[in-house]
């Protein structure tokens, strides 16, 4: 390295190999003044500039102690050069670090010390580490099989050369048997491969290098999550820290699941009260208005228009009790509390009864209703889900269906699952529409043909019990040409 001045007159630049070496480099001259330090010094002594270094390296004694040129030429006049030899240094914020030094020394031609060139290693958590394990060896040594980490002595190419703990029969390998093997061959190869990479870091930039990983065991629902830390040893091994973090691990997806279901819970009790609060409100009030005319005007209204309130109000009554049957249901959905009990059952009398119910809705719009679900079908399902599956979706036909309109209900049996429909030649629904209708996330209505009310929750009830029965729902529509509810039923072989 030749001799260079860095300061502010003539502004020298290193070459970036040495400004940004995994080690520290620094030259002090004959008289220890400090004239080049590298990145990695300036940082390993915690400044921000080499201005900033040099300046306390005059100020501060304990600083310019480290400097000292009498510490290196007595040591030089006592060892072979090539030997490194450890200082104790001091950092900015007066932390002491441990160094393994390598010095060299440059003359002139009458044998005068010009400067010394530095190149210096941070040891200070290499031999903590080592003095601990000394310490526990020489004292009690049940201590050291009670240390939660695992410390493994590894080559720059990512070999097992040793091992620092004996506590092996915890670990979910024998340190025993890995001396001369590399990572590749103990670890899954993804794994393996990502040690050797992050071994080639840690001695390209000699920083401390961190890896989670997990690894299975013989039971297949069982995890293990390790941490590993990298540190350089030396120029030729790193030191691998490894803690089993599964109990840690397995206690944060308990968290995050907790958290997540909260969240659940949360959204569910928004939408419960968005729904109390203006979709049952509203028709309550409109029985109270119709209620109110009826009580305080009675003696003054027509027949007919007595005959039209009170046909408003079996109506409002109608829905508000469909809308609350559908409230608990959902309610009972969300918590859990509903319970799955498929039979087998004869779908086409089902289909009856359900248009048994809905005839006064259809008849009151001229709607035929046509049962094509062919007699002696026989499904497995859960009859109270089947029945709020029908009747909201033949209840939304006969809402969003003209005057003189038709809707049917069919049934298609195929190898694994029964395939049903039931479709009208209603107003139909946009593509935009059909996205909203089955998000769980929202919930969103229409008025019907006849201005009829709806929450948009019977269909997200839908979606809830036909995936109970391992099946699946969906939408086919086109504006001002009808509608198709399609939706599956697993076989009863095939249910979950």
């Amino acid at each position: 390295m030749e001799e260079k001045n860095y300061n502010n007159s003539d502004q020298i630049q290193c070459d970036s190999i040495i400004e940004n070496f995994a080690f520290g480099i620094f030259r002090i001259s004959g008289d220890g003044t400090l004239t080049f330090a590298n990145n990695s010094f300036i940082r390993l002594l915690g400044f921000d500039s080499f201005a900033g270094l040099s300046s306390q390296a005059i100020t501060s004694i304990e600083l310019k102690e480290c400097f000292s040129v009498n510490k290196y030429s007595s040591y030089l006049s006592k060892n072979n050069l090539a030997e490194p030899f450890e200082n104790r240094w001091i950092k900015k914020n007066g932390l002491s670090l441990l160094f393994r030094e390598r010095v060299t020394v440059n003359k002139n031609d009458d044998g005068d010390i010009l400067f010394y060139d530095c190149i210096v290693e941070d040891i200070t958590g290499h031999v903590i580490i080592e003095k601990l394990i000394r310490d526990l060896h020489v004292g009690d040594y049940s201590i050291l099989k009670a240390l939660p980490d695992f410390i493994f002595v590894l080559s720059n190419t990512g070999v097992f050369i040793d091992y620092k703990n004996s506590n092996y029969h915890n670990l979910f390998f024998n340190p025993h048997q890995l001396k001369g093997h590399s990572v590749i061959g103990v670890f899954p190869k993804e794994i393996g491969e990502q040690i050797l990479e992050i071994i080639g870091t840690v001695f390209q930039t000699g920083d401390l290098q961190t890896f989670e990983f997990q690894l299975e065991t013989e039971n297949p629902d069982e995890l293990l999550f390790f941490e590993a830390r990298f540190v350089m040893s030396d120029y030729e091994k790193v030191l691998m820290i490894l803690r089993d973090i599964s109990i840690q691990k397995l206690a944060e997806i308990q968290i995050q699941k907790f958290t997540e279901e909260l969240k659940h819970l949360n959204e569910t009790k928004d939408k419960f009260f968005s729904i109390i609060s203006h979709d049952l409100r509203t028709p309550i009030n409109g029985l109270l208005g119709y209620a109110e005319i009826l009580s305080n005007e009675i003696d003054g209204l027509e027949k007919e228009e007595i005959k039209e309130f009170a046909g408003n109000i079996a109506e409002i009554s109608k829905s508000t009790n469909t809308l609350l049957n559908n409230i608990l249901d959902w309610s009972r959905v969300q918590t859990g509390r509903i319970s799955f009990q498929p039979e087998i059952i004869d779908l086409s009398y089902s289909v009856k009864r359900i248009m048994n119910l809905l005839n006064a809705s259809a008849s009151n719009k001229n709607i035929s209703l046509i049962n094509s679900a062919a007699a002696g079908t026989h499904i497995y399902a859960d009859e109270n889900m089947l029945h709020s599956i029908l009747i909201n979706l033949t209840g939304n036909a006969i809402k969003f269906t003209h005057n003189d309109g038709t809707i049917r209900i069919a049934c298609e049996e195929l190898d694994n699952y029964f395939h049903l429909s039931v479709s009208d030649n209603g107003i139909g629904i946009s593509k935009t529409n059909i996205e909203k209708l089955l998000d769980s996330n929202i919930i969103y209505s229409t008025n019907g043909t006849a201005k009829e009310k709806g929450t948009g929750l019977g269909l997200l009830l839908c979606k809830e019990f036909v995936e109970k029965h391992s099946g699946k729902i969906w939408i086919e529509s086109e504006e001002g040409n009808g509608t198709i509810f399609h939706f599956t039923l697993a076989k009863k072989n095939q249910q979950l």
